[in-house]
């Protein structure tokens, strides 16, 4: 199963929801969302990357 980098962004914008907590990590989502259409891939994978450091810092698994 393959899953679009799009649909696992907005996946996790729905998990996170509004919750104060994930504000950094929902921007950095976000960011990575725009770099997807007007950004490069770096760009992307660095909005990527710092979300999940921030969701991990916020809740670790």
């Amino acid at each position: 199963m393959s899953v679009r980098i799009e649909d696992a962004i907005r996946e996790t914008l729905d998990a996170i929801g509004d919750d104060p907590d994930y504000t950094e990590a929902r921007d950095a989502l976000t960011e990575a969302s725009t770099a997807l259409v007007s950004g490069t891939t770096a760009e992307v994978q660095w909005y990527l990357e710092r979300a999940l450091r921030l969701i991990n810092d916020t809740c670790p698994i």
